[in-house]
This record gives C-alpha cells, structure tokens and sequence, in this order.
C-alpha cells in the first residue's frame, strides 16, 4: 500500500501542498538570512524584513537579486 494513498492524497492535492509549501520556504529562508545578516545601513535590514513580509514570494525573490550588494562582507 502506498504511503500516499493510505493519508487520502491525491496527485492534485500534493501539486496544491507543493505550490504552497516552495512559496513559503522561499519566504521563511529569505526572511531568516535577512535578520542574521549585516548590512552597510541598519535601515536597509528594516526595509527588506518589511519587504518580504508585505510581498511575500516577490519580496523574497528580489531579496536574494539585489541584497546581496548591501550586506557586510566579512
């Protein structure tokens, strides 16, 4: 017996957990690197926490495009 079949999920249904679930952890890594990292001005890290929150799937892609010019390297 399948594991799947036996919890009642269908292709459908693991296609819908699956086009939630890859949002949300793009979201939930992007916000968890823009709180331990540094950046050149304190307000940048305010602006992209507030970013990703507020835009959730964009806020995170555009986080990992253009924050990585604005954090401290060490």
């Amino acid at each position: 017996m399948n594991i799947l079949t036996f919890l009642g999920l269908g292709q459908i249904e693991l296609m819908l957990i699956s086009a939630m679930l890859l949002p949300m952890l793009l979201t939930l890594w992007a916000l968890i690197d823009a709180i331990r990292s540094e950046f050149v001005k304190d307000v940048n890290k305010i602006v992209w926490i507030l970013v990703i929150l507020c835009v959730p799937l964009a806020g995170g892609i555009l986080y990992f495009i253009f924050a990585r010019k604005q954090k401290l390297t060490a």
